[in-house]
């Protein structure tokens, strides 16, 4: 999703899972991140990508576009960015992008999306669960 990305560059990783069963595709037009986009309320112009989408079990992918997530977080402008109510803003948030002024947190450093990404997960999990 950057704009030196190219086709022959995206082909070539592919052969590195020729041997496993994961699709890949090429999206030269960033539609994808441009239809994620739209889903957050940020302007389509700016593609979402390296982003983490949480949907809840009943959500609903129709011809009419992406549901909003209920959780979503982000790597963007060297810290990790979430949805506002996905976690508790932490640090500096004039790092916050202008274009999701409003809409976004700061909730840490890229260094810690592992445990980021845990403390949505696990309550995310279990809110969901089929009992």
């Amino acid at each position: 999703m950057l704009d030196s990305d190219e086709r022959p560059a995206a082909e070539a990783m592919t052969s590195t899972f020729a041997d496993k069963p994961i699709p890949q595709f090429w999206d030269g037009e960033k539609l994808l991140g441009k239809e994620v986009s739209r889903s957050l309320g940020i302007d389509p112009t700016h593609a979402s990508w390296d982003i983490y989408l949480f949907y809840p079990p009943d959500a609903e992918w129709t011809d009419a576009g992406l549901p909003p997530p209920d959780k979503v977080i982000v790597q963007a402008m060297g810290v990790v960015i979430g949805a506002k109510g996905t976690l508790p803003p932490k640090g500096d948030q004039s790092r916050v992008p202008v274009w999701v002024q409003g809409k976004a947190d700061v909730v840490g450093e890229q260094s810690e999306l592992g445990a980021l990404l845990t403390a949505i997960v696990v309550p995310f999990i279990d809110q969901h669960k089929r009992r």
